[in-house]
């Protein structure tokens, strides 16, 4: 469930991200390519903290 709510954040925050771009910066960006480097870096920032979470609070 958690997985999902991470995914639904990434989902809006890529759509605000593109919006932006799209009618305020003028540049034509494609939602899907976007969508996959936020989701990308999300998921990357997720195993980065879970791991060091791993590592502080001990094996």
């Amino acid at each position: 469930m958690f997985i999902l709510r991470l995914l639904i954040a990434a989902m809006v925050v890529s759509y605000v991200i593109w919006l932006f771009y799209n009618r305020v910066m003028g540049k034509n960006l494609g939602l899907s390519k976007v969508a996959t480097w936020v989701l990308a870096a999300t998921f990357l920032i997720y195993l980065i903290l879970s791991g060091l979470s791993y590592f502080v609070e001990g094996f």
